[in-house]
């Protein structure tokens, strides 16, 4: 049996994207927001349609979201998001779990996933501040006395 090339599978599906290959050949794929549902459609089609998470940061110029699919190897495909437009299409609807991860993302980054069809809380109370995001690196908290309060009474 012969090994299936993954780098060179890649490559051809993401032409003008950034393939990296890692350790254990895992392999990461640089893509624009604009193309996310075009990359998950392709990594469908090579069999790999497990999203296993979706993982946010604060990179202090912009975010960084990654979306680790796994099958038969592991690819993760990842989208720069501009701090003055924090928006991302959502997967809700095509990916199975996309559903939660898009509204923790956006409780704690402000990170919106566009057309997501419910974006009550997950992550944050109810009363929580809006605007306030407590991952976010230049993240300001709120006065104890104007913050949700938690915790047994």
């Amino acid at each position: 049996m012969v090994a299936r090339d993954w780098q060179a599978d890649l490559t051809a599906l993401f032409p003008t994207g950034e393939v990296t290959r890692g350790a254990d050949g895992f392999f990461w794929v640089k893509v624009d927001a604009d193309h996310l549902h075009e990359a998950v459609a392709g990594l469908k089609g090579l069999g790999i349609t497990n999203l296993s998470t979706i993982i946010a940061e604060d990179l202090r110029e912009h975010y960084l979201l990654s979306y680790p699919f796994l099958g038969t190897t592991v690819v993760t495909l990842t989208v720069r998001i501009a701090k003055d437009r924090p928006e991302v299409p959502t997967l809700a609807g095509t990916v199975a779990g996309a559903i939660v991860y898009e509204r923790e993302i956006r409780d704690v980054m402000g990170i919106t996933p566009v057309g997501h069809p419910d974006l009550r809380r997950q992550v944050v109370p109810e009363d929580w501040p809006e605007g306030v995001y407590p991952l976010r690196k230049d993240v300001v908290m709120p006065p104890a006395s104007v913050a949700p309060q938690g915790g047994d009474k």
